[in-house]
């Protein structure tokens, strides 16, 4: 059954949002971005306020203090002529602060000892003045004489709002005061943003490039090596513990490899030990089983040397060759089951109790069984007694369907039992022994290993 398009799609789109380095680190350069924009036109517009706060102070300031020599109370419409003009001509110069000051509306406020007077221009352009009756607004402007300059708002976060600025102008040496306030209306970012669309989108457009770019390096520069570590260390986990990774890094991914290295090593330390602990148990208990019988003490490690021997005549590993050990070692553990009085009979075995003895095989995969590390020496314990052509147990296999460890090791078990004692005959010479390797080639054993084993300097 094939998907729907519509299914192939989703399934695309929730992969390419899968998460990743390469992904979090473009999503990270983009916020960025953004941010570092937003908090670049903050501070444009507070920079551009208090740029504006300081024009105007200095330029009517020094006009003031021209005309400081008359006096000043009889020249307010000249100054308040002056004041349009001059803020006028700011904004028309300032085309960045037109943005974020779309307009501007000043009043001039005079004292002389007195209560403080407002100075304006009525509807037919004649200028007039007025006394200040609001005791709150009276403060504000005994405020903005201490303080030389205020303002309402000192922060601003991008939203649209309005700031109401009072600048001492009064010359100095003067008793007099005077006053200019006005309102700054800053437009918000949405707004500008409207209003300037195109500029926008290019903007977003070349932020997405440039994070994409810098996300897709940073990434090739820090997530390559963590992929090809985090493959290392799969290898390293499925049981490769002698793997080890070099990342040529002096920095934190240098040392997490160093780390896994070490790592590597003290599982390989710790399984080896373990190991050790265990084939030393095995070793004790394959003795004491040998020991049941007078006839079979040594068997074992007989076997096992035997068995060494031809497994570096066929050029084995050194993983082969553990496990053809550990396998020869233990082949005969499950005659812990075979009473004692079946192993020294001195005559030949009834049915029954060649049934009992078949089973040990059977018994020994099974003990080996429940070590869940041990389950590559099975074949070897378990088939130990096949033939080559079919006619042993437990399974009745035959040829190459034997498994190698267990052909092997029949070889190295027979060897052993016919060139030593039995209760029910005498150990063979070396030239019987011979002759039987070479009638059961083909019937009982593998003719190569046959040949192979023949050839070693201890059989010859």
């Amino acid at each position: 059954m094939t998907n729907s398009p519509f299914k192939s799609a989703l399934k695309d789109f929730f992969f390419f949002w899968k998460p990743s380095l390469a992904r979090r680190i473009t999503l990270s350069f983009t916020i960025f971005g953004i941010v570092i924009g937003y908090a670049v036109f903050i501070y444009l517009a507070v920079s551009s306020t208090n740029t504006f706060i300081k024009l105007a102070s200095e330029s009517v300031g020094e006009y003031l203090d021209y005309m400081s020599k008359d006096n000043i109370n009889e020249h307010q419409g000249e100054l308040l002529k002056f004041i349009d003009q001059r803020m006028t001509n700011m904004v028309n110069a300032a085309k960045v602060m037109q943005v974020i000051f779309p307009s501007l509306k000043f009043d001039l406020y005079f004292q002389d000892g007195g209560a403080w007077k407002h100075t304006y221009t009525d509807e037919k352009g004649l200028v007039k003045s007025e006394k200040i009756s609001n005791p709150v607004f009276a403060r504000s402007l005994e405020k903005a004489k201490k303080e030389r300059i205020t303002t309402s708002s000192r922060f601003f976060y991008g939203a649209k709002d309005k700031v109401n600025v009072k600048i001492d102008i009064s010359p100095e040496g003067h008793s007099y005061t005077q006053l200019i306030s006005f309102d700054i209306y800053r437009m918000g970012v949405l707004k500008i943003l409207r209003e300037n669309i195109y500029k926008a989108i290019i903007f977003f457009i070349v932020l997405l490039i440039i994070s994409r770019t810098l996300g897709q390096i940073f990434s090739f520069l820090l997530a390559r090596p963590i992929e090809q570590l985090s493959r290392e260390a799969e290898i390293i986990a499925s049981g490769q513990y002698e793997r080890r990774f070099t990342s040529g890094r002096k920095d934190e991914i240098g040392m997490l490899a160093e780390a896994l290295n070490t790592m590597a090593s003290r599982i390989i330390d710790g399984t080896k030990e373990r190991e050790n602990i265990l084939i030393g148990i095995l070793i004790a208990l394959t003795r004491a089983i040998d020991a049941k019988s007078p006839w079979t003490a040594g068997h074992s490690e007989r076997v096992t040397k035997f068995a060494e021997a031809i497994g570096r005549g066929l050029h084995l590993s050194d993983n082969q060759m553990r496990v053809l050990t550990i396998s020869a070692i233990l082949h005969d553990i499950g005659k812990i089951a075979v009473p004692e009085q079946i192993l020294d009979k001195p005559g030949k075995l009834t049915d029954v109790e060649f049934a009992v003895v078949k089973k040990h095989s059977q018994t020994g995969a099974d003990i080996i069984a429940s070590i869940p590390s041990y389950e590559t020496i099975l074949p070897g314990i378990l088939h130990h007694h096949e033939r080559w052509d079919g006619t042993g147990y437990p399974a009745g296999l035959g040829e190459k369907n034997i498994p190698l460890f267990a052909r092997i090791i029949c070889i190295a078990d027979v060897y052993d039992a016919l060139t030593e004692d039995r209760p029910y005959r005498k150990a063979w010479n070396r030239e019987e022994v011979r002759q039987f390797f070479e009638e059961q080639r083909e019937k009982m054993f593998d003719a190569e290993l046959v040949d192979i084993f023949l050839k070693l300097p201890d059989i010859q």
